[in-house]
């Protein structure tokens, strides 16, 4: 069998970087929680795991589970799901759903599930944009963007949360992520001629030259006025101006309203994205 797995995010940047950098944009998702994973980021008391696909001197295939989330299959070689299934039921990993390719999904889902009680239930299904040209608002929303500091940690950490529970996601670790992301001035809050904050976006690092945006979230009494389109740009041009060759963001495909949003800003569709959850 060709993959390897190790608790040692170390390690495993030492064997994956490379292939996960050189498609920087594909695998924006597994680039940024490496990152936080070595720098220290817990999602829960569990063990992480990270597994690599090897035959010959090259890598080409690399997962990555961070309990409680799915297990990434952020890049798997034609005819390396069987292998894999088989190398982590040896291991006695428990895999509660995953993430990837639709196609990719599905193929390991059926293997997964194959003669258990198990059945893979598709959760979301998402799609991944990028940034062509930037095209902002016009007319702009009355206000205007601000950098979140610290003063503001009680209200994006609220918000965070309120936007990973609408979507029907995990709120684990949230507290870190916003301390961190705020330290560094990765934050975007919209401000309305009062002074009141009425939308929020924030973005990940740049990592292998791109920036991630995620969440935007603007709470329910605020919507339909323009102030959600109004932060993106604003923390988009941060991302470009910060140095970002691409700014990328998925979207939820049940969403429509999101999805006609970032194709205005300028986004254009990469590829879609499938979470598959498994259940007794």
């Amino acid at each position: 069998m060709a993959w390897e797995f190790t608790d040692d995010v170390t390690v495993y940047l030492e064997r994956v970087w490379p292939l996960l950098a050189a498609h920087p944009v594909d695998n924006t998702l597994a680039l940024t929680v490496v990152e936080a994973a070595r720098t220290g980021q817990r999602w829960s008391d569990e063990p992480m795991l990270f597994g690599w696909y090897q035959q010959g001197p090259q890598v080409s295939g690399a997962v990555l589970h961070t309990p409680p989330h799915e297990l990434l299959l952020a890049m798997v070689p034609d005819g390396a799901v069987d292998d894999l299934v088989i190398t982590l039921h040896a291991r006695h990993v428990s895999v509660p759903g995953v993430y990837g390719d639709p196609d990719l999904v599905e193929c390991f889902a059926k293997r997964w599930t194959a003669g258990t009680s198990w059945r893979a239930v598709i959760s979301m299904h998402q799609r991944l944009y990028a940034l062509a040209t930037l095209h902002p608002p016009a007319p702009l929303p009355a206000g205007g963007a601000q950098r979140a500091g610290r003063d503001d940690f009680d209200l994006v950490l609220d918000w965070f949360v309120k936007f990973q529970r609408e979507i029907g996601a995990r709120t684990v670790g949230l507290d870190r992520t916003v301390g961190r992301r705020i330290d560094n001035g990765l934050v975007w809050l919209w401000h309305d001629p009062t002074g009141a904050v009425v939308s929020l976006a924030g973005r990940n690092p740049i990592l292998a030259g791109v920036a991630r945006l995620g969440p935007v979230y603007t709470p329910p009494q605020h919507r339909q006025r323009g102030y959600g389109t109004a932060v993106t740009a604003a923390c988009t041009r941060d991302a470009l101006c910060a140095g970002a060759h691409h700014v990328v963001l998925f979207t939820d495909l049940a969403n429509p309203t999101s999805n006609a949003l970032y194709q205005r800003l300028g986004y254009r569709p990469v590829s879609d994205r499938t979470i598959t959850t498994f259940m007794h």
